[in-house]
């Protein structure tokens, strides 16, 4: 049964609610591609409180959550000024992130918040919409060439302590109409 989905632009205001869906979400899904101590340093950087509230500041970013039952259980972040390499500068959005809690995977959460995704996508006149997906995350690959999305170039994570052999990325687009 598909639960009832409603998903909220989040706003300063909202900074406790999405930063503990941003921790509850990511770790859950990603604590085994860390190395010791490094799920804890990268939560604490990327979803801090002080990196939420500038991003918060910033017009491009935003942030939405899924909530069923009143209970968020899955976010979003989009940025509407972020390019596919080789793209000429304003034609992109980029899927920034986009984490589900694992028990609630396969209620078509995700779909909504595509959806969501491509309606900003389109009301902001963008012509690509693109993400990066860890290669070696079958799930989620299959999840984006369901909805349309094609390879386009690797990439490699960055990140100190995340485990060496799933850095491997690819990024992904769909041309949008």
């Amino acid at each position: 049964m598909t639960p009832d989905i409603d998903i909220q632009q989040m706003k300063l205001t909202d900074l406790s609610v999405l930063q503990k869906i941003c921790w509850e979400a990511y770790s859950q899904n990603f604590y085994h591609h860390w190395n010791e101590d490094g799920l804890e340093l990268y939560i604490n950087k990327v979803f801090g409180t002080e990196t939420l509230k500038s991003e918060f500041n910033d017009n491009n970013i935003h942030y939405y959550v899924a909530f069923t039952n009143q209970e968020p259980v899955a976010f979003m972040k989009l940025n509407l000024s972020s390019n596919l390499p080789g793209l000429e500068p304003g034609k992109g959005i980029e899927l920034d992130k986009i984490y589900i809690l694992p028990q609630f995977k396969g209620m078509k959460i995700g779909k909504k918040l595509f959806e969501l995704a491509f309606d900003i996508a389109n009301n902001h006149k963008k012509e690509i919409f693109w993400l990066s997906v860890i290669d070696t995350n079958q799930e989620a690959v299959t999840f984006y060439e369901k909805v349309g999305f094609k390879f386009h170039s690797k990439t490699r994570l960055d990140y100190p302590k995340f485990k060496e052999e799933l850095k491997g990325m690819w990024r992904m687009y769909i041309e949008l109409k």
